[in-house]
């Protein structure tokens, strides 16, 4: 057990269950021949945890102290390992579950060779159902489902990220929502942040804390549950592979073309519940429609999870429960999904493995990268399953809920699910950071993981980014009024100076571009790192042409 998670005896029950286990063992009746009693005790044993959730009949969700109790009673039941990823703004520690390694570091975790996903829940701190599930999926791998994982899978769960948000719980935080009726938490974190608008600029420490895991364990798979409100749709669950365009293509076939199709099949098969990808109809509920009629994703920006994921050269998958279904549903399907999607690692483990070496290997020098990107249609119009709702009260406030009507409305129309180049760049060989931004700039780097050093910048052959004009945003957005520049690239001239050096020729090249191109959506000048010196008329950061 964790250090940081602190001394733990259980409460009355566990200890005397665990009491009861250890006295029994000692007169267990003989044995089958080719069965382990003592496995078989432990297995049964961890089938009695049950989540606050089905404690409750899924009327609340589970509390920060409570996940760690669940946690805890698993790990002295099964070879389930726990520990802590970071710490959030007020101090809570973040948990982190794994199956299938002999402890939960990056460490241990690596150190099997074996594929590794990572399972993120509650990011988003109103959004529970998928922490709840993974609960329960935990508890039923102590218990000896799915054990066949354990052979080529790491799977690691961090079932509470946005812990300070969660704790914030309260009947009216999500409204229109269908529960839990016993509250839920708020979307931000405590310093008001949206952890799922921060991997890039990495402002928070929760999000400090996530990609720091990422860096170090080096997930192959990355899964991140949500729960989605919006469109009246006929979908129990919609999903979204890394939408970034400078995802690998290796992984982007393998998501699009064969993974999330074939889950989705096999979830209709065995449980009824209709999946498709991630998107919403403008003006669906009466609002004054944005844009023309049609199925929208959300981004592809960096900034969202699964989107950094796939720009980092590994398989991002979000996961998005819906809203006006009934929360045991939302738990179970998002449980499903889960399952779904490890069967098909285990599977392909090697497979997996492969892919994320040839994304690393890849080199982006010298190519073209999308430093915006924006909806692209699918080839075809697809048919939609919209749907209905009933509006019910909520049983303590009276305040209005949605519920889904069992029915599917199918409707064939544009499904903009994709997103393409809107601007791109020549990737650099090379990035110069000049030595005024080099602190700010060197701490960004080292909690992504970019390789880079420190020296003379060369004398001749550099560019510099001539800087024409610059927007900043009236408002702040994620507490910073975000910047646009406008300008081009030119030979610099003079000396060249030191400071930073950051190779494009290393795996996360990909992700230095999109960092430090000035035209980039999703970079320093967008998150204002580098604020200053544009106030001072220039763009710190120069760059080498690749030959």
């Amino acid at each position: 057990m964790s250090k940081a998670m602190g001394d733990w005896t259980g409460g009355p029950a566990v200890v005397a269950l665990v009491a009861a286990l250890v006295a029994g063992c000692a007169s267990a009746p003989p044995a089958v021949e080719g069965s382990m009693p003592g496995v078989e005790r432990i297995e049964s044993s961890a089938r009695l945890v049950r989540t606050p959730a089905e404690e409750s009949g899924y009327t609340r969700t589970s509390r920060h102290r409570e996940v760690l109790d669940v946690l805890r009673q698993l790990e002295g039941l099964s070879d389930l390992r726990l520990g802590t990823f970071g710490t959030t703004v007020e101090g809570r520690p973040l948990p982190l579950a794994v199956w299938g390694a002999d402890a939960a570091t990056p460490e241990a975790i690596r150190a099997t060779g074996k594929t590794r996903v990572l399972v993120i829940g509650n990011i988003h701190g109103g959004e529970v159902a998928g922490k709840d599930a993974m609960l329960e999926l935990l508890r039923d791998l102590a218990a000896g489902e799915h054990s066949a994982w354990a052979d080529s899978v790491v799977l690691m769960v961090a079932p509470i990220y946005n812990a300070d948000g969660n704790e914030r719980i309260g009947y009216d935080n999500r409204p229109l929502q269908l529960g839990p009726v016993g509250g839920m938490g708020v979307r931000p974190n405590a310093d008001g942040l949206d952890l799922n608008r921060d991997f890039m600029k990495l402002a928070s420490p929760e999000a400090r804390a996530l990609v720091g895991l990422i860096r170090d364990a080096d997930p192959h798979v990355v899964v991140d549950l949500h729960t989605t409100d919006g469109t009246a749709m006929g979908y129990h669950l919609t999903y979204a592979p890394g939408l970034s365009p400078n995802t690998p293509a290796g992984i982007d076939a393998d998501l699009w073309d064969r993974w999330l199709p074939a889950i989705s099949d096999a979830i209709l098969a065995t449980d009824g519940f209709a999946t498709y990808h991630y998107g919403n109809v403008p003006g669906a509920f009466g609002e004054e429609a944005a844009a023309p009629r049609g199925w929208y994703s959300f981004s592809g920006q960096p900034r969202f999870s699964t989107n950094y994921v796939g720009l980092r050269g590994r398989y991002g998958i979000l996961s998005e429960a819906y809203s006006y279904a009934p929360f045991a549903e939302r738990v179970a399907v998002s449980r499903r999904f889960v399952e779904e999607i490890v069967e098909r690692v285990w599977e392909e483990a090697t497979s997996v493995r492969q892919q994320a070496n040839r994304a690393d290997a890849e080199r982006v020098m010298g190519e073209g990268v999308a430093v915006r990107a924006t909806w692209q249609a699918l080839p075809r119009p697809v048919e939609i399953l919209l749907g209905e709702v009933d509006t019910v009260a909520h049983p303590v406030t009276g305040s209005p809920m949605l519920q889904r009507r069992d029915v599917r409305v199918p409707e064939t129309m544009p499904a903009y699910v994709r997103f393409g180049p809107e601007e791109t760049v020549v990737a650099p060989a090379l990035y110069l950071v000049a030595e005024d931004a080099a602190d700010a700039v060197a701490d960004l780097l080292d909690a992504h993981g970019i390789a880079y050093r420190r020296g003379a910048f060369p004398s001749s052959g550099r560019q510099r980014f001539r800087l024409d004009s610059v927007r900043t945003a009236e408002r702040p957005f994620q507490n910073v009024r975000q910047q646009e520049v406008f300008g081009a690239w030119e030979p610099a001239s003079g000396a060249g100076g030191s400071g930073l050096i950051v190779p494009v020729d290393q795996p996360l090249g990909r992700v230095a571009v999109m960092l430090f191109e000035p035209r980039s959506d999703d970079g320093l000048v967008t998150w204002g790192v580098v604020a200053d010196a544009l106030a001072a008329g220039r763009v710190p950061v120069e760059r080498t042409p690749a030959r």
